[in-house]
């Protein structure tokens, strides 16, 4: 079997690791009868591991509870512990009291915890106390009372501490009966307790108290502020979450003596290591802006830059919210903002936004430089967000616009394909945001030759269409050497060079229009709808209304109103007004669609003299005798049938055929 995994290809690695720990997961699972009921600490420490890998793949282990309790009892510390844990968890699974035959069968594991909250050892006390709640069984409420006035005197801070946080825990179990004042005893002489012990009761009674004004606050704002240094790291985020919330509700002065002794006291956690209380202070201080103490903030922030871990994320998203706000105070500090190509992606893209945020005409070109660089990597998400960023920094600071658009045109020329889609969009946004159009266009122009992307050279098109008032001549020397390409360019390039050529005709230059003749020559008959549709509307745009009017003439009188059009109108059904219907059935109309091809282009002229009078009433008679069938009288139809009647007799002796036919039958 370990043959067959070592053949699977590298690609695969992913599904090689599953497939090990099932091939693992059903080992174990052969020999846990004998590791469950073995008299090893060992074996049943492989045991107990085995099934807490059941309990994440949700198998029920209500068989192997009662094996579990018995072991509780035994001296060894890591084995009751992991009991613990294994038993809290399955406490919180669905199968927890589902069993018919042995009831609840967590009621069972009661008493030795419940014994061990008395041991002599620390560590299987404090595993105890966080352990009996987990069971999340009502009956051992009284019994946690009872041993709570026990555990807050302890000696032990740890204890004491654990102890204010299971206050919470018995009473999430039972809400509606369990009232706060049950346990005032217990908060109270804890509130006396070390820093750590009344922190973990202040959060206690937070998550109590869901009190939004934070009235229990008031009593011990003061001391809480005191014990901010002697906290650990996450009491002391803790602490300072509550007090922002505190400071928020009741200081609106920034002056206030209350709130001075908070950020002085925050003034000295800054030295701490912890990236998670400076954020916290990050919070307080922006909420109470001081420039000297944001400085000193800033520059604890530039000092976790350094660290190569996770936390580097949560220290640049906070440097980014002070860049929204005070760039000018983290503009010193843009060089340490440098990216380094081993951080993770989504750091580099922080570090960009930041630096746009820095600019400005002291350090426009070192950014710029960076900016330009990162838009050449090899990562399309970074390419994007350059690129954006760049495109927004040339509309603060069009005197640089040059050399970014030859940094990007010089992207679109070398770079992969799969950036040139951004570098794109960001050069439509600068043409159509810049005040510095001309020096943009002519830029673009120098490298129209050299770039083949499809949505750059319609762009630049557009804009010397949008330019031509004040660049006719350079607009029609483009427009003639974009003439030879024309047949192979794509539909949306020829389209602006059909635009550009009739915006330029309308100068009054005979060239001019002999060129705009040719591009019509050329879209009359190109492949795409899309151009010849340009093409007929252009045209009829050049004809003026007063020719329009003399070349179709008068309207045809018509007498119906829906008339069918066509052969292919006529086999669907669709019906047309201003066009006269006919039915040719069969005869010959050629002398017919002369005369009406000839009264639909004939134009008005001089009164008709009476020769010309004769020649249109015979036309007319003409007309009147191929649309109108002769007509047939019944009487001459049936004569006619009598003839056919008699013919048919002539040829055919129908009673002779008939008494053949039936003599063949028999």
């Amino acid at each position: 079997m370990q043959n067959m995994i070592d053949k699977i290809p590298q690609v695969a690695l992913d599904t090689k690791d599953r497939l090990a720990r099932s091939l693992g997961y059903q080992q174990n699972t052969l020999k846990l009868s004998e590791w469950i009921n073995s008299k090893y600490n060992d074996d049943l420490m492989q045991a107990l591991k085995v099934l807490y890998q059941y309990y994440l793949y949700n198998k029920d282990l209500t068989v192997y509870i009662s094996r579990i309790i018995n072991l509780l009892p035994r001296d060894d510390i890591e084995l009751k512990r992991q009991c613990q844990i294994l038993l809290v968890e399955f406490a919180s699974s669905p199968y927890a009291r589902t069993s018919k035959t042995q009831g609840d069968v967590l009621l069972l594991a009661i008493a030795p915890i419940y014994k061990d909250l008395t041991n002599f050892n620390t560590c299987i006390k404090l595993s105890a106390l966080k352990a009996l709640p987990g069971l999340k069984i009502p009956e051992i409420i009284q019994l946690m009372l009872v041993s709570l006035k026990q555990q807050v005197t302890d000696k032990n801070s740890l204890v004491r501490r654990v102890a204010a946080l299971t206050i919470y825990k018995l009473w999430e179990l039972n809400k509606s009966e369990i009232q706060i004042e049950e346990f005032q005893e217990q908060i109270a002489f804890l509130f006396k307790d070390t820093p750590s012990v009344r922190q973990a009761t202040l959060h206690t009674l937070k998550m109590i108290e869901a009190d939004t004004k934070l009235t229990y606050m008031h009593k011990r704002y003061h001391t809480l502020v005191k014990d901010l240094t002697q906290l650990s790291q996450l009491d002391t985020e803790r602490a300072l979450n509550q007090l922002h919330d505190y400071c928020l509700l009741y200081f609106k002065d920034q002056n206030d003596k209350d709130l001075i002794v908070l950020l002085n006291q925050c003034e000295v956690l800054l030295k701490l290591p912890y990236p998670g209380v400076i954020v916290a202070i990050t919070k307080i201080y922006l909420d109470y802006p001081q420039e000297g103490r944001l400085k000193k903030l800033i520059k604890t922030l530039i000092r976790f830059l350094n660290i190569s871990s996770e936390s580097k994320y949560v220290i640049l998203q906070t440097l980014l919210q002070i860049s929204l706000k005070y760039s000018h105070l983290v503009k010193e500090h843009f060089r340490s903002l440098t990216i380094i190509q081993i951080e993770k992606l989504y750091c580099k893209i922080l570090k960009l936004e930041i630096l746009q945020l820095l600019i400005d005409e002291h350090n426009f070109s070192l950014i710029l430089e960076e900016l330009l660089y990162q838009a050449k990597s090899s990562q399309p998400q970074l390419v994007a967000v350059a690129v954006k960023l760049l495109s927004k920094t040339t509309q603060k600071y069009p005197q640089f616009l040059k050399r970014t658009v030859r940094a990007l045109l010089d992207i679109l020329k070398n770079g992969p394909s799969e950036t040139k889609n951004h570098v794109i969009a960001a050069f439509c946004n600068i043409m159509n945001t810049s005040e510095n159009n001309l020096t943009l266009l002519a830029t673009c122009l120098q490298n129209m030759d050299d770039i083949n992307d499809i949505r750059y050279k319609a762009a630049v098109i557009k804009m010397l269409r949008l330019k031509l008032d004040q660049i006719p001549t350079i607009a029609a020397e483009h427009l003639r050497k974009l003439r030879l390409k024309f047949p192979q360019f794509h539909e949306n390039i020829k389209y602006e060079i059909l635009l550009l050529s009739n915006e330029l005709v309308k100068i009054e230059d005979q060239r001019y229009k002999i060129m705009h003749q040719y591009y019509m020559t050329l879209s009359q008959f190109d492949q795409s709808y899309l151009i010849r549709d340009l093409h007929r509307t252009l045209q009829n745009s050049e004809i003026p209304k007063s020719q329009f009017e003399i070349s179709i003439g008068k309207p045809l009188q018509v007498e119906q109103q829906y008339f069918q059009v066509g052969s292919l109108s006529n086999m669907i059904g669709f019906k047309f007004n201003g066009y006269q219907k006919y039915e040719y059935l069969g005869q010959d109309t050629s002398e017919l669609r002369k005369v009406i091809i000839e009264q639909a282009v004939q134009q008005p002229k001089a009164p008709p003299t009476q020769a010309q009078q004769k020649q249109n009433s015979e036309k007319q008679q003409a007309v009147q005798q191929i649309q109108t069938p002769p007509q047939v009288k019944e009487s001459d139809k049936k004569k006619v049938q009598k003839q056919v009647d008699e013919e048919v007799k002539k040829q055919y002796n129908l009673e002779q055929v008939l008494d053949d036919f039936f003599s063949t039958q028999d």
